[in-house]
């Protein structure tokens, strides 16, 4: 049998992802820059191609909220506090600022979305923690007939 090289016997953590993904080149530059911030802000090798669809979206929308933000401070500084046109764009805006958390939470990329529960918690501790040096066999009661 030949010898296996050391790199051969190596094992290799399986994490998602391959490495920090870079934008899509038809994504425009606000885009891009969004992707870049939320790609740093992640773990690398967070984002497995399946992510990227979600990021896609995500910047896409991120995108949109940024120019109706823009819109809703330019209407407020020309005074119009009660105007129909600021309040439509208020509404747009919160509706896709939903959109972008809720993105934002299925990457896992906010830090509330990466926090464990006091329930969950409380049931890790209560859980026994059994290392698998420590199974032993038990003996069943046979059936008798």
């Amino acid at each position: 049998m030949p010898r296996r090289s050391a790199a051969s016997l190596e094992i290799s953590p399986v994490v998602p992802g391959q490495g920090r993904a870079e934008p899509p080149p038809e994504l425009d530059a606000v885009e891009a820059r969004i992707w870049n911030e939320v790609i740093d802000a992640l773990p690398d090798r967070w984002v497995d191609p399946a992510a990227q669809l979600v990021l896609r979206s995500l910047v896409a929308q991120a995108a949109v909220a940024q120019q109706r933000e823009t819109r809703l401070r330019q209407l407020r500084a020309l005074g119009h506090g009660e105007d129909e046109a600021l309040d439509q764009v208020a509404v747009q805006h919160g509706i896709t600022a939903k959109v972008v958390a809720r993105l934002l939470t299925e990457l896992r990329a906010t830090p509330r979305s990466r926090l464990t529960s006091r329930a969950a918690a409380t049931a890790a501790e209560e859980t026994p923690v059994i290392r698998p040096w420590e199974i032993r066999a038990t003996s069943t009661p046979s059936a008798t007939n």
